[in-house]
């Protein structure tokens, strides 16, 4: 069983060195989409860029040329502002213009392939999950210049970034252009999203994006450590998601993608400050944590205004279940803070230490 691991590790060696730079090469802009929420435009670009392609390919009347990737950008362009044009009217928001948008451009796609290229043969698996078990060192060439250079934007444009994703009306008045950015980042993605497409397909393209930045994002509030932990994120699941296809012999798009989704719904639920697991374990202690201080006070008020403090009278009062008003009595009397004699329950001393200490810490009163 180990040799197999480590023959798979070897023979995917090649295939996971492209993909590594692929998802890199996708996750370094991702980040930024998710924070200004906008994620949902690389779902319409990478469906829409069928019809650039069905377009070219009508033209040149040729698969393997490269013009077909060349009317993937252009149509990708389009999309991204015929749909930022669209949500900019008044009664349309923006997920409703880029659904319009995106639907319209794949139908149209659609449309040409089944009337006027029967005869070309266009498998919509390959488009869908793409050819990553197919992925060659020659790739490379195309994908590191498009990583470097969404590098390399986002390091020397980090500031007007960030202004523009959290204050794009402070952008303009610091004089940073809202438009040039927002013109250059859309102008990078589509032209990172057409790139990726014929490796990873349209599924793995937009996990990659969307998916290491969304966890990253869950771990730290620093946006450039953000950026950071996203990269990472994307090339270890890429890495892991690599030997899980191949071991499993899966397709390696899907496993990449499912692992991606694991690894957000584990951080989603367990991550340690506010994950889901992590604030109801935290709101049920804080919820027995004031119900004790509640019944220190009530009983408080009680003797203030000289009543007794019957047993079964304080339940009543607070209007609590039977099994809630027990256990919170229990628990306060092994603490000390209360003493029941004879059916009536009596506040001590200690308990009223921590009541004070609350009212100095949050301002509790006692009324």
């Amino acid at each position: 069983m180990l040799w197999g691991f480590i023959k798979t590790v070897s023979t995917t060696l090649e295939t996971e060195i492209v993909l590594v730079f692929c998802s890199l090469m996708l996750s370094s802009l991702g980040f930024f989409l998710v924070l200004k929420r906008k994620s949902l435009i690389v779902d319409a670009i990478s469906h829409s860029v069928l019809l650039g392609n069905v377009v070219a390919f009508l033209i040149v009347k040729e698969l393997g040329s490269p013009f077909l990737m060349v009317g993937a950008f252009v149509v990708g362009i389009i999309v991204v502002y015929l749909s930022d044009f669209i949500s900019k009217q008044p009664r349309v928001s923006k997920d409703s213009a880029i659904g319009i948008v995106f639907a319209f451009f794949f139908s149209l796609s659609v449309i040409i392939i089944s009337t006027s290229i029967k005869k070309v043969h266009m498998d919509a698996d390959v488009v869908f999950i793409g050819n990553p078990e197919f992925a060659y060192i020659g790739q490379l060439y195309k994908i590191i210049p498009i990583l470097l250079l969404n590098v390399f934007f986002v390091i020397f444009f980090y500031k007007e970034l960030k202004i523009f994703i959290f204050d794009p009306v402070l952008a303009n008045i610091l004089g940073f252009s809202s438009v040039l950015i927002n013109f250059v980042l859309m102008l990078l993605l589509s032209v990172t999203t057409v790139a990726a497409l014929d490796i990873a397909g349209i599924i793995m393209t937009i996990v990659c994006i969307i998916g290491p930045p969304s966890i990253a994002i869950l771990l730290t509030k620093k946006t450039f450590k953000c950026w950071l932990l996203s990269l990472w994120i994307s090339y270890i699941c890429t890495v892991f998601g690599c030997l899980i296809g191949n071991y499993l012999d899966i397709p390696i798009s899907g496993s990449i993608s499912i692992l991606i989704l694991v690894v957000f719904l584990i951080v989603l639920f367990l991550e340690p400050k506010k994950g889901i697991v992590t604030k109801v374990i935290t709101n049920y202690f804080q919820k027995k944590y004031f119900m004790m201080i509640i019944l220190l006070m009530h009983l408080e008020n009680h003797f203030l205004e000289n009543n007794k403090n019957y047993i079964e009278e304080v339940r009543s009062d607070l209007k609590w279940s039977i099994q809630k008003y027990n256990s919170c009595l229990n628990k306060a009397i092994k603490l000390g803070y209360i003493e029941l004699q004879k059916k009536e329950l009596f506040l001590t001393n200690l308990g009223r230490k921590y009541l004070k200490q609350k009212n100095e810490n949050f301002g509790i009163s006692i009324n």
